[in-house]
């Protein structure tokens, strides 16, 4: 091998391994991505952006169709600096509002002026692993497709372990009334189960099940977010109503 050849596989393997990389869980910042978007609902995925380098955005564009749309995902943060000189458009577009964050997850969605989705509904991550489609998500951390839920649905998360085999989720929605019951049931019995040493107790379900009614608030992992809303419930920050978070 001579030593042209050695340098351009070097060199190969240099930007796999600089560009093919992940991004670290702590250095991933969720962002909503708009594609020409007239609403929130439109805005049905979430860009994985890297905190390091990008911020979330929102671009409010009024089009050579005199349609005002919302563009948005993630961008460097030098541009985010430079405001509309980092939004790119067509000539006859006109750019109303740029602006960018990086608070936390989803920041995007407030900006703008977005105009949310129905306040009688809501989005919830949506993601199913019994789909064909979405077999390749191994991590419910992964999953970044959201979905607008009915007026009579909240959002919902389960999951199911079993030895030797892959932890199966589901992610979307579920009928606000039955989830009523659902969560009822679950803080009464982790409550009753607080610090006791009966055998129902010490042996956990290997099955989880948990509803909420705020948007996208079923995110990340099924035992670790019905703790949190147990947490909010016990301290009365959680209506059982509609089971959303009280301001």
């Amino acid at each position: 091998m001579n030593t042209c050849t050695r340098l351009v596989i070097g060199v190969a393997f240099f930007l796999i391994g600089v560009f093919g990389q992940e991004i670290p869980d702590a250095n991933q910042l969720k962002c909503r991505l708009c594609n020409n978007a007239f609403e929130l609902r439109d805005c049905t995925k979430q860009a994985v952006c890297d905190n390091r380098t990008e911020e979330c955005y929102m671009d409010q564009v009024v089009t050579e169709t005199f349609n005002t749309v919302y563009r948005g995902g993630c961008r460097g943060r030098e541009q985010c600096k430079g405001g509309t000189a980092g939004a790119i458009g067509k000539r006859e577009e006109l750019f109303s509002c740029s602006q960018c964050c990086s608070n936390e997850d989803d920041c995007n969605r407030r900006l703008c002026g977005l105009r949310q989705e129905n306040t009688n509904t809501s989005q919830c991550y949506f993601c199913d692993s019994s789909k064909s489609d979405l077999t390749s998500i191994a991590d419910p951390n992964d999953c970044i497709t959201l979905t607008t839920c009915d007026t009579d649905q909240v959002c919902f998360a389960h999951n199911v372990y079993y030895p030797g085999s892959a932890t199966t989720f589901r992610y979307g929605c579920q009928n606000k009334y039955i989830c009523r019951l659902l969560m009822k049931r679950a803080f009464e019995d982790i409550r009753r189960c607080a610090g006791s040493s009966t055998p129902e107790c010490l042996h956990e379900s290997l099955i989880c099940d948990v509803c909420c009614g705020d948007g996208a608030c079923n995110y990340g992992e099924c035992k670790i977010l019905r703790a949190r809303l147990y947490t909010l419930w016990a301290a009365g920050k959680l209506t059982n109503d509609t089971l959303k978070v009280i301001p």
